[in-house]
This record gives structure tokens, C-alpha cells and sequence, in this order.
């Protein structure tokens, strides 16, 4: 089969099943996800559970033994969670900020550049955040790590977003970050 077949799917290849348990383990962990590591995820999960298959272990079969769906998220999200060597220059930073912006920007939300992150104005949504529970938004990625989501404000606790450190993962970012400011989320960002 080539490569312009239309038969050859775009992007990751999971079964219905996989996602979902994908998503379930991902609603116990204390991150947020971008839909590219669960889809990165549920792949994983997919073939491991064919594998399995092949020598009479089914799906079900795994859970007796180990949290295995759990497991595959955080393999697969341990790579975006850490800077690779040498760590992100702060051009690179800088500029994964700046697609930050205008992505949040195209979602209708004032972000803007400051400090090291990217501030995003509270609307009346927004969960309850710094010290007397109206600070703005902020979310960043870090030179030597992956991207995060608090309130713009010291000291207040840090959630981190599993998402890849490139312009596509910035939009996924922009996602999240446009539902926790309008309340979809609840308030994900707590100690």
C-alpha cells in the first residue's frame, strides 16, 4: 500500500475501547491532556492489547494483574512532561508562548505575553484562584519540562498539561486553557 492510499490512515490508529479507557485513567490522574497523547495513548494501548491477544490474554484479562491502561498514559505522557537535552532554549520558550497567544487569541480569549508565561484575563467562569480568588490565568511551558496551567499569582499551585511543545500542541493547549477559563473544567488548578 502507498503512501497516498486512501486506505492508509492520517494520524493514530485505536480502537473505541482503547480511547475510552484511555480517558477513564486520564480523569484519575492529577494532569490535563491534550487529544493527541490520548489518541498517542490509546494507540499504544491498542497494540498492546493485540499483542496480548496473540497469546490468548484479552483485554480483560489484563486488569487482574495491572493497571496497565493507567500505565500506557504515563509512558506515553513521561515524553512530553520533560524537556529533552539540551534543554528548550528560552527562543524556543518564546516562541511556543507566542503560538500559545494566538491561538488562545483565536479562540475570542485577551491572552498576552508576561513573564514567563501567558496571561489569560478571569471571566466570571472562571474557578476561584489565588489569594483572594481573583487572579488571572497563566499558563507556560518550561525549559526543562512540559506545559502548565495556574493562576497568575506566587505561589499558587501548578497543574500541568500533557500536550507536545510545538505549534499544534500550543492549540491543544489553547483548548484547555479557553475551557477552564469559561468553567468547563471545574477548578483543576488546586493544591
Amino acid at each position: 500500500m502507498s503512501a497516498t492510499d486512501s486506505a492508509v490512515p492520517d494520524g493514530p490508529v485505536f480502537s473505541t475501547e482503547a480511547y475510552a479507557a484511555i480517558e477513564k485513567a486520564a480523569k484519575s490522574r492529577r494532569s490535563l491532556y491534550a487529544p493527541s497523547v490520548l489518541e498517542q495513548a490509546a494507540e499504544l494501548l491498542t497494540a498492546v492489547w493485540a499483542a496480548g491477544e496473540k497469546h490468548g490474554v484479552t483485554p480483560a484479562d489484563w486488569g487482574w494483574t495491572t493497571d496497565l491502561t493507567g500505565g500506557t498514559l504515563d509512558v506515553v505522557s513521561r515524553q512530553y512532561e520533560s524537556a529533552p537535552e539540551p534543554v528548550r532554549t528560552i527562543a524556543k520558550i518564546v516562541s511556543l508562548n507566542g503560538h500559545l497567544v494566538h491561538a488562545l487569541n483565536e479562540l475570542g480569549l485577551n491572552a498576552r505575553l508576561g513573564g514567563p508565561g501567558v496571561i489569560v484575563p478571569r471571566t466570571p467562569e472562571t474557578p476561584r484562584g489565588g489569594r483572594d480568588g481573583d487572579a488571572d490565568v497563566e499558563a507556560r511551558i518550561y525549559s526543562d519540562g512540559g506545559w502548565a496551567l495556574t493562576f497568575n499569582q506566587e505561589g499558587a499551585p501548578v497543574t500541568t498539561i500533557v500536550a507536545p511543545a510545538s505549534e499544534a500542541g500550543a492549540s491543544q493547549v489553547a483548548e484547555i486553557v479557553r475551557a477552564f477559563v469559561r468553567g468547563e473544567l471545574g477548578n483543576v488548578v488546586r493544591r
